[in-house]
């Protein structure tokens, strides 16, 4: 696997699991609203603020990963960009 696949599939993932456990933290409080009686609607609207803040506090160390990630990602297709607009001027490799 490369390092550029590997990155890739790292980014995946790490996106995966912060989807997956921002949806945790909104289903898990309202679920818990709908036990205890509480409309749906209100749990639900109740769960989104939960969650917000949850997330923000509980998923800081996978936003950082996500952040460093879509960061590097970047870096990699600006310099194939440049490179090959380099091709395309007719430009040496080695000197671009």
């Amino acid at each position: 696997m490369t390092e550029d696949t590997a990155t890739r599939s790292t980014l995946g993932t790490d996106l995966l699991l912060y989807t997956v456990a921002r949806l945790l933290a909104v289903a898990v409080p309202a679920a818990v609203l709908v036990l205890l009686n509480s409309p749906v609607l209100v749990a639900l609207a109740v769960g989104l603020v939960l969650g917000l803040g949850l997330s923000l506090v509980l998923f800081r160390p996978l936003r950082a990963r996500i952040s460093v990630g879509l960061a590097d990602r970047a870096a990699r297709r600006a310099a194939a960009r440049r490179k090959l607009e380099a091709q395309l001027r007719g430009e040496d490799e080695r000197t671009a």
